[in-house]
């Protein structure tokens, strides 16, 4: 922990030149770093651990706000823990049919905290947020492809994804709502030009798209199986995968038959993924893939969790 101390003073203390210095050629560890947080298997550890990480970097950006490795973790980092922790509260508070969420109100925050760095982050690329708002999708792609590169791929898909979320738990409100196809213009830049972004962020968006938008706004809930299923069989060991599924397709449809199927699925990969170890596996590839999916999962295992306590209420009542 030395070299983090040294660091967090070197950043606080002395000119403003070594502290830039300083903080620039740190940069790229708190990226592996950010990585690593993937591997992460334990939920609880994860949701108490990670406040102080993003403060900490929030931190040191302050010192030095033209740093765009440190601005992009930022993005991710809130982003990721509103979505892994505060929308998963949110989401029992919901089926437990509390209409004032308190975990519901604090991912927001944390969305809106992503979503304006990711609104600084692009003008630091040279996108003003007029342009982001009022280009047509032609106009906007040109944009993206001239002042954009695959180093930006991370945040713009972060970027989106809180942007995403936010309209997602303010369905009532139509000025958002209709920033949808601009949301979904910036996944689609992105997706494109890398398919397989974070462990298949892609697959998700698009099924949950379709899924959680009713037929008279152009969702098409049978296109969303089927995108479900295809991304199931394409990341097999990707479990959010399947409980967004239910999530998002099954419980609106009171499809307990399907439930009933899925879950007796989760239930036996959860064993698998629980046990999984270096030990038991032929193929270390296969440990390797599973690892970097372990806070997907971890945060699957919390939903379904949820999802189980209230399967009665949800499917019976």
């Amino acid at each position: 922990m030395k070299p983090v101390y040294l660091l967090l003073i070197m950043a606080i203390s002395g000119c403003s030149t070594m502290k830039k210095a300083a903080l620039r050629g740190a940069s790229p560890l708190f990226v592996d770093g950010t990585e690593l947080l993937t591997r992460e298997r334990n939920w609880d550890f994860f949701r108490d651990s990670s406040p102080g990480n993003l403060k900490f970097l929030e931190t040191l950006y302050l010192q030095d706000e033209s740093n765009l490795p440190l601005l992009a973790m930022l993005i991710k980092g809130f982003a990721g823990y509103a979505y892994g922790v505060s929308e998963t509260l949110a989401f029992d508070d919901e089926l437990a049919g509390i209409e004032t969420s308190p975990h519901k109100k604090t991912a927001m925050s944390l969305y809106t905290r992503s979503f304006d760095y990711g609104m600084s982050y692009f003008e630091r690329r040279g996108i003003s947020r007029k342009e982001i708002l009022e280009k047509t999708d032609d106009q906007f792609e040109k944009i993206l492809n001239d002042k954009m590169t695959k180093a930006d791929l991370v945040p713009i898909l972060f970027t989106a994804q809180a942007w995403a979320s936010l309209i997602n738990l303010q369905k009532d409100n139509i000025a958002l709502v209709s920033q949808v196809p601009r949301v979904k213009s910036l996944f689609d830049w992105v997706c494109k030009t890398s398919p397989d972004i974070e462990y298949g962020v892609c697959d998700i968006f698009y099924a949950q798209y379709e899924a959680s938008r009713p037929k008279m706004l152009g969702g098409d809930p049978e296109k969303a199986i089927q995108l479900y299923e295809t991304a199931i069989k394409k990341h097999h060991q990707h479990l959010l995968i399947r409980v967004n599924y239910i999530q998002y397709s099954i419980i609106p449809a009171f499809d307990k038959k399907r439930y009933d199927e899925i879950a007796k699925i989760l239930r036996e990969e959860f064993s698998k993924w629980e046990d999984l170890n270096r030990d038991n596996l032929e193929d270390l590839s296969d440990y390797k893939t599973a690892e970097k999916l372990n806070l997907y999962n971890s945060i699957a295992q919390k939903r379904f969790e949820i999802i189980e306590k209230y399967k009665k209420k949800i499917f019976e009542d």
